[in-house]
């Protein structure tokens, strides 16, 4: 919808004006009738300062720009569509409701949902994803988990490939985890899907009444076991210091009958980003002993 000059002389007393330069200047409201209009201008001038904008006019006032509902309404919307019809469309709206201001990345018919991202210093440093998950240039800023996986058959319990790289610090949940050996369980980092089971530098202490047995291992990070009866709980937390180079720490207790406690610690270097984590119980590294109860589940930060 376009505004047409008209000339002074034909308006009414109150009524909108122009001055010689061109300004309407108006002391009512201005509505717009019908539909699908249009306020257009050049909003992407190359030379910003040529663009058309909205500014006070007061002298050297602040400029504030307000969207308000009508009558007992309670919601008042600004969006931002990346189509010229956003009939089906993504949109980033500002929305003020009576008990909630929103952020949101909506769609209108078969628009896409996007990611919220942030910028600042001229690059992205913050982001949410459509699932939820919020990333930042120094990694993830919450915890998120991983599906439990049950510990109740086959010779491995695997996370393969779910780990993003950002992560920086991943934990492993241990419930009544058993299996039908004598074995230590080790716990393998892997990158590109394939567990490392090489060059660990790894260590475990297993204490029951103030007797003590040590284990070492460069195959895996072990945590001491000499029962098939014993069933396994706790946390092994996993902290990457540089490099791909990641150490890891925990403790794990019998929650069968006899108590036993068991500590883990050590250090490994991958050949590239870790994403897999493997648990086997085994003496040389290879999956041996066969799992018969309990779960594992990870999160990752």
């Amino acid at each position: 919808m376009a505004l047409t000059q008209v000339p002074n002389s034909m308006l009414s007393t109150g009524a909108p004006s122009w001055d010689a330069s061109g300004n309407l200047t108006a002391s009512a409201n201005l509505t717009l009738s019908g539909t699908a209009a249009r306020i257009t201008g050049d909003f992407s001038n190359a030379t910003v300062a040529s663009r058309v904008s909205i500014q006070s006019s007061t002298t050297n006032g602040n400029t504030g720009i307000y969207a308000i509902p009508n009558g007992t309404a309670t919601t008042a919307v600004f969006r931002a569509s990346n189509n010229s019809d956003p009939t089906n469309a993504s949109y980033f709206g500002l929305t003020a409701q009576s008990a909630e201001v929103r952020l949101d990345s909506g769609i209108n018919g078969t628009g896409t949902y996007q990611p919220m991202t942030f910028y600042t210093n001229g690059s992205e440093q913050m982001r949410i994803s459509t699932a939820g998950i919020v990333t930042g240039t120094a990694g993830n800023l919450m915890l998120v988990s991983g599906t439990a996986q049950a510990s109740t058959s086959g010779t491995s319990v695997n996370f393969t490939s779910v780990i993003p790289t950002w992560a920086k610090r991943v934990t492993m949940a241990f419930n009544g985890v058993s299996t039908n050996g004598t074995n230590n369980l080790i716990v393998q980092l892997g990158t590109g899907g394939t567990a490392t089971i090489t060059g660990y530098v790894a260590q475990t202490t297993g204490i029951a009444s103030s007797v003590g047995a040590t284990s070492s291992s460069t195959v895996g990070f072990p945590s001491y076991s000499n029962l098939a009866a014993y069933a396994w709980s706790g946390i092994i937390t996993f902290q990457l210091v540089s490099s791909n180079i990641w150490v890891g720490s925990g403790v794990l207790g019998n929650s069968a009958s006899t108590p036993l406690t068991s500590m883990i610690s050590g250090t490994v270097t991958l050949a590239g980003a870790l994403d897999t984590i493997r648990v086997i119980s085994s003496a040389t590294g290879s999956p041996s002993d066969t799992f018969d109860a309990g779960s594992i589940n990870i999160q990752w930060e």
